[in-house]
């Protein structure tokens, strides 16, 4: 069986900050204790980043290409050029390659790297930069677009095997890019168990937050397509009979500032709390002393990782009914889908699960549920089966 794995990805593993850093490090950690050797190869995080580091939780290497940071045909070519350098002293390096998003593969791609393939994929860059220029749309917007449309394209099509999340990425992967269904893999995602907190603790981390009402937190990205925004007016309509709830939205992004205006216009600035980016610790004491976590996604929801974190701690979720979340929300016990994605409707829905507040044992019922249908352990069996599989020429 072969051993040598390159594994590639726009993001760093040197430290967890999202959903894409969190699926890279499970994958990274699979692989290593496999037995395989593996590289990690990625572009700078910024401009100013070592071009390459020591990962010592891994125990590998992890290459980078320098990188300006532009989003844009200049970013691109110095990826492109930084992969054709690169490739020629490093081709006969590996025998298999594991991606996991479209733009450093691309590059590689662009070199000459033919190895079979595992292309993992969470969601489409084109779609996400579509959301985020809606309102604001021109011609050149349109030509970044379809450009990176035909660049994922290409990243996609020319994979030996696809993985996806959910069934939904599966149908969006044969949608956009006439991918079959048997070359995508469905592997859902799983819940992590923090270690240091424990369910029992949460009265404890209540009076530590200072939390003595109810408490509906969000962690996203603060753009478009996660519908932060839908949350604050929600939290208008909930005041007029609720006053006593309070929102955390954890996290930060490009609508930062707007939504706090929203916030101040709506009247509801005295009920919510911006905290920006918080460490792990910060946050997952929050995600255990929530009485409810809110999932406000307007659109492009590829599984909901964070649906898994707050049900890790018993905390239930509410959720709009879009993208992936129909698929994963409701089957946790006491996780709650809107009617629509709505302010009215996940105010209603808000309100019902407020009033019927879950006890220890339900949260606890709720902890157990996440655990025994979404764990590591079976996705990484599976993700090592198809690793295994293509390293042998079984794909």
């Amino acid at each position: 069986m072969s051993k040598r794995i390159l594994m590639v990805a726009d993001v760093s593993a040197e430290a967890v900050h999202g959903g894409a850093e969190r699926m890279l490090y499970h994958h990274l950690r699979a692989l290593v204790d496999a037995g395989y050797d593996v590289t990690m190869l990625t572009r700078q995080p910024t401009p100013d980043a070592e071009v390459c580091i020591e990962l010592p939780q891994f125990g590998i290497q992890e290459f980078r290409f320098p990188f300006s940071g532009d989003k844009g045909y200049k970013g691109l070519q110095e990826l492109k050029s930084a992969a054709k350098q690169w490739w020629k002293h490093h081709q006969d390096d590996f025998d298999v390659v594991i991606s996991e998003q479209p733009f450093v593969m691309w590059a590689l791609l662009k070199a000459g790297c033919k190895l079979p393939r595992l292309q993992v994929c969470f969601s489409f860059a084109f779609e996400e930069y579509e959301t985020r220029h809606a309102l604001d749309m021109t011609w050149k917007h349109k030509l970044a677009i379809a450009a990176m449309r035909k660049l994922e394209a290409k990243v996609y099509r020319s994979a030996d095997n696809l993985m996806g999340l959910s069934k939904f990425t599966q149908d969006r992967m044969a949608q956009f890019f006439s991918v079959s269904q048997r070359h995508c893999a469905i592997n859902p995602a799983a819940a992590d168990k923090y270690h240091g907190l424990r369910l029992e603790q949460r009265d404890e981390v209540c009076a530590e937050l200072g939390w003595t009402t109810p408490v509906v937190t969000t962690l996203r990205n603060l753009v478009p397509r996660t519908g932060v925004d839908l949350m604050i007016q929600a939290a208008a309509i909930v005041k007029t009979s609720h006053p006593e709830v309070r929102f955390v939205i954890m996290g930060d992004g490009m609508l930062r500032e707007s939504m706090q205006q929203l916030a101040d216009d709506l009247g509801v600035s005295d009920m919510i709390t911006f905290t920006g980016y918080l460490p792990e610790d910060s946050v997952q004491k929050r995600l255990l002393a929530s009485d409810v976590f809110m999932l406000p996604t307007r659109g492009l929801e590829g599984f909901g990782l964070v649906t898994l974190e707050a049900n890790a701690w018993g905390t239930p979720v509410l959720a709009t009914p879009i993208s992936a979340n129909k698929e994963l929300v409701p089957t946790i016990i006491h996780n709650q889908l809107s009617k629509n994605a709505s302010p009215l409707a996940l105010a209603e829905q808000l309100m019902w699960m407020i009033d019927t507040p879950l006890s220890k044992a339900q949260r606890q019922r709720t902890q157990e549920d996440a655990f025994r249908q979404y764990n590591w352990q079976k996705h990484d069996q599976d993700f090592l089966q198809m690793v295994e599989a293509l390293a042998e020429g079984k794909s």
